[in-house]
């Protein structure tokens, strides 16, 4: 007798090969060995906490995902991190500079800063954002790092400056300089021993009253490079220590509010960021590609001392550096005088 029922189809679902299972793994787990990573107690904490708010929202995605799926196996893993992650990142936020609206009679300093990315300066008569958006509000006090000749004459155009000190450069990030409208008293560019690029400290004449300028721009956290990085970290602590000003500090640092050097700085200079510090500065694009902001790190800050008094920091538009440009208005508040 012929068996006439035929093959059966199996009801259970596919199971993933091994492979897929790993990979899958990997994806799930990944963003939290980041979030784990960022924290001080790690070697790799100078490289993953300026993606502490990228790992946590992708830990965040990951376990939404395995809630809706059912797949309860390393919910509670992505879960711990998740909250740790959120932990950080919002606790870092909170080390900043309280903002609130000038006195009418203040004397208010309209402070900026920009890394030109050594590049060049726009054609006459072509449009350029920088200049625009400064022209909203000019500075009274402008400091940029890897500047070129052609930048400098540049910014030297937009309006006339009291006082210009600069050392351009064209083939590397040495380029460095300051323009203010107030009189520059006296100007140091120096460089320590183990850093890479200058450091530019000057002590500014303004109608409000005396301060300190410290304009900078620290090595990123490469390895082989983190000794440097950490003696012109200590150069901002020292300067900001030992002044007789108050002190205004700006600088691409390098450094996001995540990470343990960030708050090293804070702590051993007596400095506060200017806020707020969750608005990425950089990348604005890679080798021209645009890069969204939500997918950028803060690395450009404006750092002041307990003298003073801060509005809320602007980030800028897209310019044809990769870093966006930013600006603060401070002023001193109420002192004894000396």
């Amino acid at each position: 007798m012929i068996d006439q029922r035929g093959a059966s189809a199996s009801t259970l679902p596919e199971q993933p090969s091994k492979s897929k299972r790993w990979i899958r793994r990997m994806l799930s787990y990944a963003p939290a060995a980041a979030v784990a990573g960022s924290h001080p107690w790690s070697p790799f904490e100078p490289w993953l906490s300026p993606f502490l708010p990228h790992a946590t929202t992708l830990v965040l995605l990951v376990l939404i995902a395995h809630l809706v799926c059912r797949h309860w196996r390393g919910s509670g893993v992505l879960g711990v991190a998740g909250l740790v992650g959120i932990w950080a990142w919002t606790n870092a936020l909170q080390h900043q500079k309280s903002t609130t609206t000038p006195p009418p009679d203040a004397r208010v300093i309209s402070a900026g800063f920009a890394n030109l990315g050594i590049s060049k300066a726009p054609a006459p008569g072509a449009a350029d954002a920088l200049q625009d958006w400064a022209s909203e509000q000019p500075f009274d006090l402008f400091g940029v790092v890897e500047c070129s000749t052609s930048q400098l004459e540049h910014i030297r155009s937009w309006q006339k400056w009291h006082t210009v000190h600069a050392e351009p450069e064209n083939h590397s990030a040495d380029g460095i300089a300051l323009f203010s409208m107030h009189p520059i008293r006296s100007v140091k560019i120096a460089r320590t021993s183990n850093a890479r690029l200058d450091h530019l400290t000057a002590i500014v004449d303004a109608p409000g009253g005396t301060f300190q300028v410290e304009l900078t721009h620290p090595c990123p956290p490469v390895p082989g490079w983190l000794h440097q990085r950490r003696a012109e970290l200590n150069q901002i602590s020292t300067a900001a220590t030992s002044s007789n000003w108050p002190v205004v500090v700006l600088g691409d640092l390098n450094e996001t509010p995540y990470g343990a050097s960030w708050r090293r700085l804070l702590k051993t200079s007596g400095l506060s960021a200017t806020g707020p510090l969750g608005t990425p500065t950089w990348p604005s694009q890679l080798k021209g590609v645009l890069v969204p902001q939500c997918l950028g790190i803060r690395i450009d800050h404006i750092l002041v001392g307990p003298e003073w008094e801060a509005g809320p920091l602007k980030v800028g538009p897209k310019i044809t550096s990769d870093h966006r440009p930013i600006r603060v208005e401070i002023w001193l508040g109420d002192q004894e005088e000396t």
